[in-house]
């Protein structure tokens, strides 16, 4: 009943929208991109008709997108145009290459920090976070992949590679959210610049950002054996933190602070990121029964049915640093913040989207497998 429930959640977000807005936003942007994937496993054109008639609603007369700043640096609006690619591929509609060509025209003068990785926003100086690798660096690969004469993929593996050096907190032996390199914001530790706590959701859209961008390079020049060690190495050191559920806390490895809860974003994030990577051969065999649980613990708990509506709850709602810009509210990286600072609600986008990459892996494995199990006799559902 929970994967049933799941997959009817997947048709009623597409056919309802009032969960999610028209905009250009990373949010829309991951929503897209889950059911692209789902298309093309499955052949839906319904999918691939609701993911074109949402982008072209965002044209004006002029072929622009309003909602685009180019003369704003912030990583968060480079994922929506991800989402551009299979659009062009298919229509060769010159309006998606615009809108590409443009964006990628603004990471080539983008602010970086002194090591080369792109700052998260203009109003966030010096500062990396996790959750930009996943913003930038997969529509960056796939930009130089498709148009650029001369293949060269250094800039995105040495961005990995600033966030494997500056971001790790090796005591830990997990990541921190974020990194100011100037050690001038509030939040950064004065001696590695690291803000002071690991979130959950940050982890997930690391390990998003590498399993996408492996897969993206396979057969391209690119030595990214280092991204198979990064992938590998974030699994090995989520797992001690593991909920016997099969799903991780909001703040990761604090599970004793009171108010700390299993997070559903976070968690389907990186069910979805071990599934596919064991799929594409990145991650042992063997881990595919992490990612099934992960998904099976999540839905289990966070999914339900109310009034023929399906809702999945224990998204955190949003979660940043420093000031944000549009309310002035100061988020200050501690435990009190990412624990009762940010609201937990039901079928934000953040989650609904890895829940449909995560199904869409799941629909994968029950491809490969015979008789609806997974390795060492785990069922999907």
């Amino acid at each position: 009943m929970s994967m049933e429930l799941a997959g009817k959640l997947k048709e009623q977000y597409r056919t309802d929208t009032k969960w999610f807005s028209a905009r250009w936003h990373y949010i829309e942007g991951c929503i897209l991109k889950a059911y692209l994937d789902s298309c093309e496993q499955s052949g839906d054109e319904r999918e691939y008709g609701f993911v074109k008639s949402f982008i072209d609603r965002l044209f004006d007369a002029n072929g622009d997108i309003p909602g685009i700043r180019l003369e704003s640096f912030n990583i968060d609006q480079i994922r929506m145009a991800a989402c551009l690619f299979p659009l062009w591929q298919r229509e060769r509609d010159p309006r998606y290459q615009k809108i590409l060509d443009s964006l990628y025209g603004q990471l080539s003068v983008y602010p970086r920090t002194n090591a080369g990785s792109f700052w998260h926003k203009e109003n966030y100086p010096s500062q990396v976070w996790l959750d930009g690798l996943y913003m930038g660096q997969p529509f960056l690969v796939q930009y130089v992949k498709q148009f650029a004469e001369h293949k060269d993929y250094s800039d995105t593996l040495q961005q990995f590679r600033n966030v494997r050096e500056f971001i790790y907190h090796e005591e830990k032996r997990l990541y921190s959210h974020a990194y100011d390199e100037s050690r001038a914001i509030f939040w950064s530790d004065s001696r590695t610049g690291q803000s002071p706590n690991v979130w959950l959701r940050a982890v997930g859209w690391f390990a998003m950002a590498l399993v996408d961008v492996l897969e993206l390079l396979e057969g391209e020049p690119a030595d990214a054996g280092e991204l198979r060690v990064y992938l590998k190495e974030l699994a090995d050191d989520m797992l001690p933190h593991r909920h016997s559920s099969g799903m991780w806390y909001q703040v990761v490895d604090e599970p004793d602070v009171p108010g700390n809860y299993l997070e559903t974003s976070g968690t389907l994030m990186l069910a979805y990121s071990i599934l596919k990577g064991v799929r594409l051969g990145y991650l042992p065999s063997e881990y595919r029964t992490y990612g099934i649980d992960a998904f099976n613990g999540t839905i289990a708990r966070y999914l339900r049915e109310e009034d023929g509506e399906v809702l999945l709850g224990g998204i955190c709602r949003s979660a940043g640093l420093g000031r944000k810009p549009e309310t002035g509210e100061m988020r200050d990286g501690s435990l009190v913040y990412y624990l009762f600072g940010e609201a937990v609600v039901d079928n934000n986008g953040h989650g609904v989207a890895p829940l449909i990459m995560a199904l869409n892996e799941i629909g994968l494995l029950s491809e490969s497998l015979t008789g609806g199990s997974a390795a060492n006799g785990r069922k999907l559902d």
